[in-house]
């Protein structure tokens, strides 16, 4: 089989099992239950977390969904360092297979006017362009990983510019949202 097709079909699978378990377990399958699952096995649902942002790169999702959840579930601190290490996985990934995976005709037919605009912007000022992109909320992260993967720039530059933009927004994210539910 194909390993494009295989890789669509796992993907088309977790996201299929993952729906039909909330709709057939919708008491089990909660914030409270995760909340509790958490606490038992602490480390266990870190690494899942981990887990679930390191592939989220595969299947396009957004993590700002899951960075919302996990601070529902855990301590701010070791919210950011683990969905910060799941984001740089996740963008290492992308940044190495998205050619194999097809991401390259993906990202080209969807996000046609925006690449040919990365990579006119990316030509002089690397770094900063991949920063202010990441640092952007509305955009895919993984977009500018894709093109700056097709554009052979380092992938410890790339990393750094995600980094750096990500973490603002992030550390944004988890601190509002803290303060939010103290309130």
């Amino acid at each position: 089989m194909n390993p494009k097709k295989l890789a669509f079909y796992l993907w088309l699978l977790l996201i299929t099992g993952g729906v039909t378990a909330y709709l057939l377990f919708p008491d089990t399958i909660n914030i409270l239950f995760l909340d509790e699952l958490s606490n038992q096995y602490h480390y266990i649902a870190l690494g899942i977390y981990f887990l679930l942002l390191s592939a989220r790169g595969l299947t396009m999702i957004p993590s700002t969904p899951l960075l919302l959840a996990g601070v529902l579930i855990f301590d701010p601190v070791e919210l950011f360092v683990v969905n910060m290490a799941g984001i740089l996985s996740s963008s290492t990934i992308v940044y190495y297979f998205s050619q194999y995976l097809g991401f390259d005709t993906y990202f080209e037919t969807k996000y046609g006017k925006y690449t040919h605009k990365i990579r006119n912007g990316l030509t002089d000022k690397e770094l900063p362009v991949i920063v202010g992109w990441s640092f952007f909320p509305l955009v895919p992260t993984d977009l500018i990983v894709y093109v700056g993967s097709s554009l052979r720039i380092p992938l410890l530059k790339c990393l750094l510019g995600v980094f750096v933009g990500e973490s603002v927004i992030n550390a944004f994210y988890i601190l509002s949202t803290t303060l939010i539910l103290k309130l």
